[in-house]
């Protein structure tokens, strides 16, 4: 039996729960029943016309991670991210174009349903929509249903023994949450009201006493949510459209440093972690810093639940050459924070995001010089796309072997399936992921026979089937365990 796979972050709720809105259902009802659009188990195939719209309009209108297709592609633990869609998605007073905004909505539609976007435009307060996503999750947590002929589950993880492992046919859940706006915060601008600072950490403290309660949640996401400043995440026609304002400048608020060490506060052992993903480069080294002066006697693990490489250092403290073809956007990660995340021993979760893991204008490029080295196996577009995850992988094992840190211990898998992303052509869904490691491990292979692969540090030479599953399955499921 292969090794389960790990993925740390996918959106499996989003789609059914916005279907659970429409006229025919009961509003917030989690299906029993596969066939249904407001079941979590309900599967949708990328057909040609909805990944023509997915490449159009970055808005994936099938299903990627729904539980059976999760459990087809042995994706047997996840961190399901809980997300209140934020107001800029669903309000464009400034949009440029409003028949453009419209088409945007209409398409974001398709996934989550009309009736949910209406909601969201009328909606005076994240938590209680984060409390009812909690809660679809809930009602169908640890029953059984038959899919395809066949009994599976999924079951909600509140500590490390809940895990189950050896069963084929259950997907073992971990709560997540992504972005902080969820303790009802950001809505100034858009609604006209103020952030309730008493409110917002009250309701920080019930989610830390939920009974399943996050592994980790990210501070910023898309918008301004006043408690730190937030990296551009749009582009193109969409990024005129959405206007998200990002100030590169801006820092953490006295507010968002109380929320950060509220969620670190482990006197009840309750400690959630920060995830850094979405954060401007300004918050992300504030809240190293904070780390260091806060808490110097613990090593905290800094998590990064889906991300990618810019390319870069932020500082020049060292000799290193730049790596080209990467996105160098501030929402991707420089090299330097690659070193603190290991030395904290945290996780770098690698999404499978084409807008963010290469520089789209050079991929033919990055594909022609890599095709010298790469042997033909499977099919084609499957192997070209899966080379650029694994451009990520050695990469990140690169740097930290030519520092003398441990190459191989950080990378996993975060995809944020069901997000809104250009999925790589070919890995379309959670399915796809089953045969995911053979590609992988015929990279591995052409890269450790390469000279930089021979030039390893002794400690960091693996074998190609060590390293992959160390990025599908045991790096995650280490963290997981030091930390949950």
């Amino acid at each position: 039996m292969k090794k389960p796979i790990v993925d740390l972050h996918c959106h499996p709720a989003m789609k059914p729960f916005g279907k659970s809105f429409m006229k025919r259902y009961k509003t917030r009802q989690n299906n029993p029943n596969a066939d249904e659009e407001n079941s979590i188990w309900h599967q949708q195939r990328p057909k040609l016309f909805r990944r023509v719209a997915n490449v159009l309009l970055s808005l994936t209108k099938w299903r990627q991670s729904d539980m059976e297709t999760l459990i087809q592609g042995n994706n047997r633990v996840i961190v399901a991210s809980l997300y209140p869609l934020e107001k800029g998605m669903v309000v464009h007073h400034d949009a440029e174009d409003i028949k453009f905004a419209g088409r945007l909505l209409r398409n974001l539609a398709t996934g989550i349903g009309m009736r949910r976007i209406r909601h969201l435009q009328q909606m005076k307060d994240y938590f209680t929509d984060l409390e009812d996503e909690y809660d679809f999750y809930k009602q169908m947590h640890g029953k059984k249903v038959t899919v395809n002929g066949k009994q599976r589950t999924y079951k909600m993880i509140g500590n490390l023994s809940d895990l189950e492992l050896e069963d084929e046919n259950c997907v073992n859940v971990i709560m997540s949450v992504e972005g902080a706006h969820v303790f009802n915060c950001g809505l100034e601008k858009r609604e006209g009201i103020p952030t309730d600072r008493e409110e917002v950490l009250q309701n920080l403290q019930k989610v830390k006493n939920w009974e399943f309660r996050p592994l980790f949640i990210g501070i910023a996401h898309h918008f301004d949510n006043g408690l730190c400043g937030f990296a551009e995440s749009f582009s193109g026609i969409v990024a005129k459209q959405m206007k998200q304002a990002d100030d590169p400048e801006q820092g953490f608020s006295q507010l968002g440093i109380e929320v950060v060490l509220d969620l670190l506060d482990n006197s009840e052992g309750k400690r959630i972690l920060p995830d850094i993903k979405h954060m401007n480069p300004k918050s992300r080294y504030e809240y190293y810093n904070l780390l260091k002066e806060k808490f110097p006697e613990e090593n905290i693990p800094i998590v990064v639940s889906h991300g990618a490489l810019n390319g870069k250092l932020r500082y020049k403290t060292h000799d290193y050459v730049m790596k080209k073809g990467f996105n160098e956007k501030d929402i991707n990660f420089f090299f330097d924070e690659l070193i603190l995340i290991e030395k904290s021993k945290g996780i770098f979760g690698i999404q499978l995001d084409e807008r963010r893991i290469f520089d789209v204008k050079m991929k033919r490029d990055i594909l022609k010089e890599a095709k010298k080295k790469m042997n033909n196996y499977g099919k084609r577009h499957m192997r070209h796309n899966a080379y650029f995850i694994w451009r990520q992988i050695e990469t990140i094992a690169v740097y930290l072997d030519n520092l003398g840190h441990n190459a191989w211990s950080i990378q996993a898998l975060g995809t944020d399936y069901d997000g809104i992303i250009n999925p790589l052509d070919g890995w379309w869904t959670s399915k796809e992921l089953k045969d995911l490691d053979q590609y992988l491990m015929h990279h591995a292979l052409d890269f450790l026979s390469s000279e930089e692969g021979q030039s390893l540090k002794e400690f960091n030479k693996l074998s190609a089937e060590e390293i992959v599953e160390k990025v599908m399955s045991t790096n995650a499921l280490d963290f997981i365990k030091r930390n949950f």
